[in-house]
């Protein structure tokens, strides 16, 4: 099982990352004002659902492209992000 500090840390240096601390902290402050306004909320927007499911999404596709971008240019790095190296 994963621990939160695997989460937000660089795998291959092993210190926090500023960027996924900073995704982390978002997805959950975004994920409890999607349920705390379901919940308090009679008449809920569909839109906002469309909003939330769209911006995580895009924020996953980009990260990825900006990986597999990164693998490319720097020469001896792994694109695969499973593994230690990148």
């Amino acid at each position: 099982m994963t621990s939160l500090r695997d989460l937000i840390s660089n795998p291959v240096s092993g210190r926090l990352s500023t960027s996924d601390t900073i995704v982390f902290f978002a997805f959950l402050v975004s994920s409890f004002l999607l349920v705390w306004v379901t919940v308090k909320t009679t008449e809920i927007p569909s839109e906002l659902y469309f909003a939330y499911l769209s911006a995580w999404v895009t924020q996953s596709q980009v990260s990825k492209h900006m990986s597999i971008k990164r693998a490319k240019e720097v020469p001896g790095v792994v694109s695969n992000p499973e593994t230690p190296q990148g």
